[in-house]
């Protein structure tokens, strides 16, 4: 069985369903643990009702396997990051430790409730496709595979790698690769000042997403004729409306969204490095100062802070990006002076 494919399915319906209300994911859900994970009808008990002190609460979804509990899944619309604390509720109430949490990405956790507080180790695994994770969960999760042992043992050892994986990235460093390069140089020259050749160099390590991508060529008019004047004036709270393409789109937040929309549309396989490069985030200056961000990327205070649109454009990848919401009279100036270049031309009506 191909779970490379059926995750690919899996990310497929959570895009679907990305801006849906909660009750269309939850059958949604239902469904995929049906078809995919092979599940029957009584083994997906659906709104099970949980004592919580004088309230009776509702799990989404609790897996079981003839009279035994499985596990508990909690379900959150796909713009969201939360349900952590939710979840744990449900697995103390119901004394089951395995929990699956879907919102912005998928969450696999194995949850200790003898403990006070419960401990936890959690996996995250973001939607996007070809993801090994993904596929793994398919496989150990499904119900001729279901092994608590295993999926507790990929929960530790996947968490064990990306920590491996963590310290190499901290480690890596301009002084070490000048001292591999001294040692390396020095077996091979040892009466050769080699200390003192490197000293002449410029050695350095950069991430590759630290570094400028080229500007992306664009079809000219793109946006057709429309222009901004500088000399609009806006108030603090103004309320001008623009136009982008013969299409009013409102206000500001809403324009510059439309703006990114329409580029990545117009712009078939753009990678998020390549729309970082089109949208940097000097556009969003001065201010707020963050243009575009994938969701994942985006931490908890700056939803609840309402930084970023919640309603992120799907890259061709998979990759979800979400757009600044920040927008006031002088970087909207700023970003439409900026995005000119673009072949992108704003009128404010």
């Amino acid at each position: 069985m191909d779970y490379t494919i059926l995750w690919n399915k899996i990310v497929s319906q959570f895009n679907k369903n990305m801006n849906c209300k909660e009750e269309i994911v939850q059958a949604s859900w239902e469904l995929l643990f049906s078809t995919i994970f092979n599940y029957s009808e009584p083994d997906i008990d659906a709104q099970r009702s949980v004592k919580m002190g004088v309230m009776t609460k509702r799990a989404d979804i609790v897996i079981k396997n003839d009279n035994e509990d499985l596990f508990v899944v909690e379900l959150k619309r796909h713009t969201l990051h939360e349900g952590q604390e939710q979840l744990f509720s449900y697995l103390n109430q119901l004394k089951i430790d395995l929990g699956v949490l879907v919102c912005d990405k998928l969450y696999i956790y194995d949850y200790d409730f003898t403990v006070k507080d419960g401990a936890y180790k959690k996996l995250e695994i973001p939607f996007t496709l070809d993801n090994p994770n993904g596929s793994r969960f398919i496989e150990l999760f499904s119900k001729e595979n279901f092994d608590k042992q295993k999926i507790k043992e990929f929960i530790k050892d996947s968490n064990e790698r990306k920590n491996a994986e963590d310290e190499i990235k901290k480690e890596l460093s301009s002084k070490l690769i000048f001292d591999l390069l001294k040692n390396h140089f020095s077996e091979r020259y040892p009466d050769i000042d080699t200390e003192k050749i490197l000293s002449s160099f410029n050695i350095s390590i950069t991430p590759k997403s630290a570094i400028p991508t080229p500007a992306i060529p664009t079809t000219p008019n793109t946006f057709q004729n429309y222009s901004y004047s500088p000399t609009a004036s806006f108030s603090t709270k103004d309320a001008t409306q623009f136009m982008l393409n013969g299409t009013p789109t409102g206000g500001k937040g809403p324009t510059v969204y439309a703006s990114v929309k329409a580029y990545v549309e117009s712009h078939t396989g753009i990678s998020f490095a390549e729309l970082q490069a089109a949208f940097p985030d000097y556009l969003a200056k001065p201010g707020f100062g963050k243009m575009i961000r994938r969701v994942e990327d985006v931490p908890p205070n700056e939803w609840t802070g309402n930084r970023f649109k919640r309603q992120p454009i799907l890259l061709s990848d998979g990759t979800r990006i979400v757009v600044t919401n920040q927008w006031k009279p002088d970087n909207m100036h700023t970003f439409i002076e900026g995005v000119k270049k673009l072949g992108i031309e704003i009128k404010a009506i």
